[in-house]
């Protein structure tokens, strides 16, 4: 709820239902999750998520504002999970085929890898970015990482100590990382109304192949939020 660029974003509005709504039932639609819990800040400050978590009956975990490995580690721990798949709050279109894609790499790879990206580097179009981490390895970063900063914006840290995980990056056919999904922006926004607008059919989703065949049709759309690239890179065994 205290995004700086965009406050509240969570909670706006797309066709008629708050972003958080669509990413809790995007995710529902995963074959290869357990459950979908929502992990936030604490109460206080994030109440109009945690009462939308009461509301619609979705469990969910209130923690550290300002340390994220310390929410995810006890969002874990609080739910019994052996792993965590992290969605963050600004991926309204976050597609149920890739999550499950690496969800089954992780699987199959019997707890291989500590982590299991698709945005290590970008070849998915951004705000399709998927995460898995091993419970062991959220406790390691809980008990190891003491820099303030970094215990809140922890990817850094996997990223400057990349050598020190299991890495597993999972890349798409082709490179699609000039396509910007996400949600910082209010340009980012009127994109993702106008996507929502052409594709949304009230109680179904779209894809990824359905939104790249949307800008097949209307190829100004990219143009809404182009101006605003941000892709970080970090080094991992490519499949």
């Amino acid at each position: 709820m205290n995004s700086k660029r965009l406050p509240g974003k969570v909670m706006l509005d797309l066709v008629g239902k708050p972003v958080i709504w669509h990413i809790y039932h995007r995710l529902k639609k995963c074959k290869n999750l357990d459950d979908v819990v929502i992990s936030t800040g604490e109460y206080e400050k994030n109440s109009q998520i945690c009462e939308f978590a009461k509301r619609n009956k979705i469990n969910f975990f209130s923690g550290n504002e300002k340390d994220l490995i310390s929410r995810l580690y006890n969002t874990a721990k609080n739910f019994n999970a052996d792993a965590i798949v992290r969605i963050t709050s600004d991926c309204p279109l976050v597609d149920p085929i890739i999550v499950d894609k690496l969800v089954n790499e992780f699987k199959k790879t019997d707890f291989q890898y500590d982590i299991i990206t698709n945005c290590a580097t970008h070849t998915f179009p951004h705000g399709l970015d998927v995460e898995v981490y091993s419970f062991n390895i959220l406790e390691k970063m809980y008990k190891q990482i003491n820099d303030v900063e970094l215990r809140e914006w922890f990817p850094i840290y996997v990223q400057k100590n990349s050598n020190d995980f299991k890495i597993l990056e999972i890349k798409n056919e082709s490179d699609l990382s000039y396509h910007r999904w996400t949600l910082d922006y209010p340009e980012d926004y009127d994109l993702l109304k106008n996507i929502f607008n052409k594709l949304y059919q009230d109680g179904d989703i779209f894809f990824m192949n359905d939104i790249l065949e949307l800008f097949k049709n209307y190829p100004s759309l990219i143009n809404i939020n182009s101006k605003y690239t941000s892709h970080r890179n970090i080094d991992a065994p490519k499949v």
